[in-house]
């Protein structure tokens, strides 16, 4: 799970003067259940309406074959599990602001298997403060 990976390197990310915020889509219950699950010390945000994901268009409408294979093999209901009422989903994305909120580092893409590593994120937070 990334915010697991992400949450290790929380310290170092803390001590460079950054911290680490997580955006779900998820009702806020689904996130906390989630967050306490996994023991994930980082601030995860519910965008509940998903007005963010839209904004950054970061979302995407599930496919019909998906839709089956979400419901059917997993028993997920997308509609009731996020607070949207639809069946979409986020498109996995990393970004590291400076102070400003200036994106300086980020990664984005539909394939949920391809993440910025952590350790990029390390890097890019201490590129960031090595501008000071």
């Amino acid at each position: 799970m990334e915010l697991a990976a992400l949450a290790k390197e929380l310290p170092v990310i803390r001590s460079l003067g950054a911290d680490l915020v997580a955006i779900s889509p998820e009702l806020p219950d689904n996130t906390l259940t989630m967050a306490e699950k996994h023991a994930i010390p980082i601030d995860i945000l519910s965008d509940a309406t998903s007005e963010v994901l839209k904004k950054y268009r970061l979302w995407f409408a599930v496919p019909a074959e998906v839709k089956a294979l979400y419901l059917e093999k997993f028993g997920i209901n997308l509609e009731k599990y996020n607070g949207a009422g639809r069946w979409e989903l986020p498109v996995p994305a990393t970004y590291v602001l400076d102070k400003d909120g200036i994106v300086r580092a980020g990664q984005a893409d539909p394939d949920y298997t391809i993440r910025m590593e952590p350790a990029e994120v390390v890097a890019a937070v201490r590129e960031i403060g090595n501008r000071r």
